[in-house]
């Protein structure tokens, strides 16, 4: 059974002036470049199973701009307080612990996390995600349990100002 996951940079967030980090929101920019990618995710038949989600604010507006341009219900998202200041080991447990009919996920989340994330799923070097960029795993014949380092295939990475 073929597994997909998207891994997702929050948007373009506003400079912290005073705010505590968690409470960041997306700039104008940032909801027009999450508008741009989901315009691209649409093209690619995104359709995950679950959006999993930081819980920081610029995450929330990054997951709420993309599904209502993809024209998703917003209860696909699920919000998961451990993806804000995740490690690469929380975010495999989370991860690991999916349901197997769950065939495709997505991941809102941060750098450098998530950029270290899908390096070590692939084994691949990403390099540095940009603010609203997809990078697209491929898992063959695994279960989620059974993922782990360097069982994915890198497929793509996408960033609509590109």
């Amino acid at each position: 059974m073929s597994r997909k996951i998207y891994l997702i940079r929050h948007s373009y967030a506003e400079e912290p002036n005073g705010k505590r980090d968690i409470e960041r929101e997306l700039t104008l920019e940032g909801q027009s470049t999450v508008r741009a990618l989901g315009r691209h995710l649409i093209k690619e038949n995104f359709n995950p199973d679950v959006i999993l989600c930081s819980t920081s604010t610029r995450t929330k507006q990054t997951a709420l701009n993309l599904v209502e341009e993809l024209g998703m219900n917003e209860g696909a998202v699920e919000y998961k307080e451990v993806i804000y200041n995740a490690s690469v080991r929380e975010l495999l447990a989370l991860l690991n612990d999916l349901s197997d009919s769950q065939k495709s996920i997505a991941i809102i989340g941060h750098n450098p996390t998530i950029t270290f994330f899908g390096e070590y799923l692939s084994a691949s070097a990403i390099g540095n995600m940009e603010p609203a960029g997809v990078v697209t795993i491929k898992f063959d014949k695994l279960k989620w349990s059974e993922v782990s380092q360097g069982t994915g295939v890198f497929s793509s990475y996408f960033h609509p100002n590109h």
